[in-house]
């Protein structure tokens, strides 16, 4: 275990906070998009501590303050709400969009994003259930789950290697409904239903969780087999069992306008009764594992605290001859709670948590016959195992595994306190420029004021992991973040398994690319996703092409010098969303297979025929002109995208005789034959479209008026194609000769790839520490969301427009800083299609946000902006 990085509060927002940390505990949850929600006393973003006004006047410090930051950049937290009462649990979706927030007077919010954007936040839906706190609550609309197949880890087929199983809903449910089911501290169990007619209203209903209330310390909720929600819940006393219950929720009335709870008692568990011990809390193993519970004792006057595994497991009963009833049934079947592990601690348990959706299936060993054994062992190293992780009242963390509670590693408090003199942490500078007031010093590696170090014996309240399990996130008293790598020691096999797992599930490979310690893995991982991919079936390639180059660029911008490689990956990602956007506007009059579209028929003819067919005008012989033909309104609205096509083409064929001895931008794609392949084929579109809408056509600035530049581009790339890893002296003395006959376009401008954030080149080779503020950017060369400039000029890195400088209305990917319009009139069909496509992320998988250094949006017209 290493820390990442740790992000504190200011000094103006430590003071005061000591009354407020005896009432509010601060909670957290992370999303599967990498994005950390957490709870402060303190408002971060004014640097004052918060402080509630009642209605008699008095300050009350019982106030909370619910935040959103993405793991990449925490330091830049975005307020969600500020609450009068303290918010005593937050939960995200199963897809990581909506969060729901809790509080201690019975307010539950459901909140979303603001067009999409990470630092607009609104309520979708609520309810209020007066006087209730909430303890738990579960989505009604269950997660997939993406596991490995241990036995399967060395198959080449994704389909082979990893399955996706959809977890059963509830009776009465279908998949378009959204809402959630709560546990109250009082015993109460409601459920928040989105209303099918009304958005912005909400469905509730509330039940008894047993027929006898009770004040309840602890709750948690996971998804049945049956497709039911599993409920346990327990109070602070060991005399009282903890209750299990399996709860069904429905739709009822003539409009579906109710809500229906049925709730069934499941087994109880009967904890030993052991003196002076009580129960601190209760959770199951994970979301899918009604069958495994864990729970924590604590003994008050000790202050140390046990911890158990129990299973459900099946035992059979024999049955006296008087209860047979001559049925022949000598037996029955019962369940009954075993303790499965035990461990004890001499310190209390503040705060335990596990993997939420595990990412392996159990595999039973002794079912594995002798000369399997070794294989099979050796692919269950290599899968990552769930942990357990505990945070004691000591300020020690201790992680366990989920089997046999084997301690795999501890960090001691004392330990945690970042000690400058053994400790090379990364000194980062405030930046003037963004923080006017901000004093020219560095970061303080040493700790507040009486404590000796940073984090020194301060318990954490709060603990979450990731969706991989490759990073754990704590929160202490005082709204602190601590990022924990688990797994130090990755190799490039297990690696490239969770990564490709992270693609099938449509998960965030974030967290996985941190625990890469080790530089010169990149390129191995690279190599074996590349080598994967490139034996998956045709339709999977298709599908996942988006995701892989994604992922790729991403590796390369953590290695050493890869800046240039990860530009590299981020232009074929561009050119493949811009090719399928093209050729999506092709409509066959007869298709009989989808195999044979006026796209595939013309990539078949170009690399049928080879250099043999090396005219563009030829090459317009062999194809039926109908099939190709586009509304010429149509065309002139793409006029930006073909452009840039073009341009690339251009550039591509001037760098490469330099690409012969260095790796220069540019050098990844002349050697992929598909993506030469695909700007010929873009080529002759822009061919037949030219005699449709010739003002659709690109510009070149020429030397001379007779140089036909269409042709000459097609030509070069046929050359190309036939040897894209060693081009023949004849194409490269034409591309010497092709800068003095066409001007050459700034193309750099047109790399939607900036480092940003923790996950740059500048801090992964450094084994190091690092310590943010809230709301204090790090220096420049650490958080560079300077959008698409060049020049000074920004640039919509989707729609290929220059917008000026310091324009109105824009929108930054927190990730890989490229910038966009957040309004812009589409002018035809085909650029709203494309718009959509990206309102919900950015291309790389970032969240888009609004930066605070543009002026705010005014309505734009997007045929004000012209392509240069």
């Amino acid at each position: 275990m290493e820390l990442l990085y740790q992000v504190k509060q200011g000094e103006d927002e430590r003071a005061g906070l000591k009354r407020i940390l005896e009432i509010n505990k601060p909670v957290c949850a992370i999303s599967v998009r990498n994005l950390v929600a957490f709870t402060s006393c303190s408002d971060l973003s004014r640097k004052k501590s918060k402080s509630k006004k009642t209605e008699y006047g008095a300050e009350s410090p019982s106030g909370s303050t619910v935040y959103v930051a993405d793991m990449n950049t925490p330091w830049d937290c975005h307020l969600v709400k500020s609450n009068y009462c303290c918010v005593t649990h937050l939960e995200w979706d199963t897809t990581g969009v909506q969060l729901l927030v809790g509080s201690e007077d019975g307010q539950v919010e459901v909140y979303g994003m603001v067009e999409d954007l990470l630092n607009k936040w609104a309520v979708l839906y609520s309810a209020h259930f007066r006087g209730e706190p909430i303890l738990a609550s579960c989505w009604i609309s269950a997660p997939r789950q993406v596991c490995l197949v241990p036995d399967k880890l060395d198959s080449m087929l994704y389909s082979e290697k990893y399955t996706v199983r959809a977890i059963r809903r509830g009776r009465g449910l279908n998949k378009s409904l959204e809402g959630a089911i709560l546990a109250s501290g009082t015993g109460l169990l409601g459920v928040v239903i989105r209303s099918p007619e009304d958005s912005s209203k909400a469905i509730t209903s509330i039940e008894k969780i047993i027929p006898l209330r009770n004040q309840l310390l602890s709750a948690d909720m996971a998804y049945g087999k049956g497709g039911e929600i599993i409920v346990v819940s327990s109070s602070e006393k060991i005399s009282h069992p903890i209750k299990l219950s399996r709860v069904n929720v429905s739709l009822v009335g003539s409009g579906s306008d109710k809500a229906e709870i049925t709730i069934n008692a499941g087994h109880s568990l009967f904890l030993p009764n052991i003196p002076d011990h009580s129960v601190s809390s209760v959770k199951f193993l994970n979301k899918v594992r009604s069958d495994s519970l864990l729970v924590a004792l604590r003994n008050m006057e000790k202050s140390s605290s046990l911890f158990y595994l129990y299973e459900l497991v099946a035992q059979s009963t024999p049955l006296k001859p008087r209860f047979q009833g001559g049925s022949g049934v000598d037996n029955i079947q019962t369940f009954k709670w075993q303790q499965i592990q035990k461990i004890s601690f001499p310190s209390a348990i503040e705060e335990f948590c596990t993997l939420g959706i595990p990412i392996s299936n159990p595999l039973n060993i002794s079912s594995i016959q002798p000369p399997q054994m070794n294989q099979q062992l050796m692919n269950i190293t290599n899968t990552i195992q769930p942990l357990i992780a505990l945070s004691l009242a000591s300020g020690n963390l201790h992680f366990l595994r989920t089997d046999n509670f084997q301690q795999i590693g501890m960090i001691s408090g004392s330990e945690r306190g970042l000690k400058s003199e053994n400790r090379n942490l990364i000194q980062l500078k405030r930046d003037p420029d963004e923080i006017p007031d901000a004093k020219q010093s560095k970061i303080s590696t040493t700790c507040p004021e009486g404590q000796g170090q940073v984090g020194f014996a301060t318990p954490y309240v709060s603990l979450q992991f990731t969706w991989s399990g490759c990073l754990l996130l704590a929160l202490d008293k005082k709204s602190q973040l601590s990022l924990y790598k688990i797994h130090l020691n990755m190799d490039g096999s297990t690696a490239t398994s969770l990564i490709e797992l992270s693609m099938m599930g449509g998960l965030d490979p974030w967290d996985i690319l941190m625990c890469l310690n080790r530089p010169n893995l990149i390129e191995n991982i690279s190599d074996r996703l590349s080598e994967t991919f490139a034996r998956q079936p045709p339709i999977l390639q298709g599908h996942y092409n988006t995701r892989i180059l994604v992922i790729k660029a991403a590796l390369y911008r953590l290695g050493c010098g890869g800046v240039t490689r990860s530009n590299d990956q981020q232009t074929l990602l561009t050119l493949h969303l811009v090719s399928g956007a093209l050729k999506a506007l092709l409509r066959p009059r007869n298709l009989s297979s989808h195999d044979r579209g006026p796209a595939e028929a013309l990539s078949n003819l170009l690399s049928s025929k080879g250099e043999a067919l090396s005219d563009v005008d030829k090459v317009l012989l062999h194809l039926e002109a109908k099939e190709y033909a586009v509304e010429p309104t149509l065309l002139q609205s793409l006029q930006q995208f073909l452009q840039w096509c073009a341009d690339l083409s251009l550039k591509l064929l001037a760098i490469l005789p330099d690409l012969r001895h260095s790796r220069a931008p540019g050098w990844e794609i002349c050697r992929d034959s598909k993506a030469v392949g695909t700007l010929r084929e873009l080529i002759v579109l822009m061919r037949i479209w030219g005699l449709i809408r010739p003002a659709c056509l690109p510009s070149f600035r020429k030397t001379t008026d007779n140089l036909d530049v269409l042709p000459l581009l097609f030509r070069l790339l046929t050359k190309l194609s036939v040897t894209p890893h060693d081009p023949d002296e004849s194409l490269i003395d034409d591309c010497c000769l092709l800068p003095s006959e066409v001007q050459m376009p700034n193309i750099n401008a047109f790399y939607p790839s900036r480092n940003h954030g923790v996950a740059l080149t500048a801090t992964f080779p450094r084994n190091s520490p690092l310590q943010f503020e809230y709301g204090v950017n790090p220096s420049k060369w650490l958080n560079n969301l300077d959008g698409q400039k060049s020049g000074g000029y920004w640039m919509d890195g989707l729609r290929l427009l220059w917008l000026g400088k310091n324009p109105s209305g824009v929108k930054a990917c927190n990730r890989c800083g490229c910038s966009s319009l957040i309004h812009a009139t589409p002018r035809s069909p085909a650029n709203k299609a494309w718009d959509s496509r990206w309102l919900k992320a950015c291309p790389c998988g970032g969240n888009w946000k609004i930066p605070p250094s543009l002026p705010q949006y005014k309505p734009t017209d997007a045929d004000a902006f012209l392509n240069f």
